[in-house]
């Protein structure tokens, strides 16, 4: 919630001509089922992913980092929970009654899926430097690729993503109508310009995409030039589980590129149609727009088990071992005939 608009949700006499049966159909369709089948199979394979990879996250700071970033995007992935209750609400009790969890998702657990979604990117970058090091800079691996470094940074990133963060919860506060319909109300910091401009869109889209974004082309480039030149050297099974930890490492960083842009989409549009918040909400011009940048996170956040499954033959072995599966070898049938 970026706009200086009070009154995000519009509450029932000053929208009685508004249909809102799109509008839920909407918050149901894309909250919730479209969310609640991307988030379960994400959380799944989040868990799966620890499962598997924790073995050996002390022997590998690559594989801890990613052990790290399955649980931050676990994190974000349980914060959009209130996206899918929503959208469930607002199907069996009507729009109106799902207001009350749609603003306190929008005010609140929005802006702590956000901490999350930095923390996952700080992490992604974290894990791109170690292959880029392992990768581009063998000699220096030792020194820098440690799984005690990649704690202490994973650690240092985290707390700094939740105090840069920490002013959005304070934005905005929730207010009751003589109806009894709730709405987020603007603080007076919202309304400083400065503070909109310096924090909300220069240094937040600084940390959150634009560096982030830019670090992680570059060294995924990098790589790509390494690899090419030591393509014809001997390989070995220790390094075709490097190569295969490198792949893993760019197609999340694939998705994760394409997933954020739609942030500074969103951005532009707030631009363009100002006052923002009334064209995202029912009836409004981009009323269909205003899930897909929450969307795009949480399919940033349940693709990596499948990046894993795709890229890491180790990974799938190690996978299909773990599952349960049927004896597939029919018990001996010890009779006279086998008797010595």
């Amino acid at each position: 919630m970026d706009s200086t608009t009070d009154g995000y949700f519009t509450t029932a006499p000053a929208a009685a001509a508004i249909n809102t049966k799109p509008c839920v159909l909407q918050n149901f369709i894309l909250g919730s089922l479209v969310g609640g089948f991307t988030i379960v199979p994400g959380l799944l394979g989040n868990v799966l992913s620890l499962i598997i990879l924790g073995k050996e996250r002390k022997k590998s700071p690559t594989i801890q980092a990613l052990c790290l970033l399955a649980v931050a995007d676990s994190m974000l992935l349980l914060s959009y929970l209130s996206m899918v209750a929503f959208g469930i609400r607002g199907m069996t009790n009507g729009y109106y009654e799902a207001l009350p969890v749609g603003v306190f998702t929008s005010v609140y657990m929005y802006e702590l899926a956000r901490i999350f979604n930095q923390v996952s990117t700080f992490l992604t970058v974290i894990l791109m430097w170690q292959r880029y090091v392992a990768v581009c800079l063998p000699h220096k691996a030792k020194q820098i690729c440690t799984v005690r470094m990649v704690n202490t940074t994973s650690a240092c990133s985290s707390v700094a993503a939740c105090v840069f963060y920490l002013p959005n919860f304070f934005l905005y506060s929730i207010k009751s109508s003589n109806d009894g319909f709730f709405y987020p109300v603007s603080r007076p910091l919202v309304l400083n310009t400065y503070f909109q401009t310096i924090y909300s869109v220069i240094l937040t889209y600084l940390v959150s995409y634009i560096v982030p974004v830019a670090s992680l082309i570059c060294m995924s480039v990098a790589i790509l030039r390494c690899l090419k030149s030591h393509s014809n050297s001997a390989t070995s099974s220790n390094s075709n589980a490097r190569q295969d930890l490198t792949k893993s490492s760019i197609a999340i960083v694939i998705i994760f590129v394409l997933c954020q842009s739609f942030q500074p989409i969103r951005r532009v549009l707030m631009w363009a149609y100002d006052p923002f918040i009334p064209n995202v909400t029912c009836g409004g011009d981009l009323q269909y727009f205003a899930y897909v940048p929450h969307v795009a996170l949480v399919l940033n956040s349940s693709a990596n088990f499948s990046v894993y499954v795709l890229f890491a033959k180790g990974f799938r072995g190690k996978l299909i071992a773990f599952l349960p599966r049927k004896n597939a070898v029919a018990p001996i049938d010890v009779g006279p005939a086998h008797i010595q």
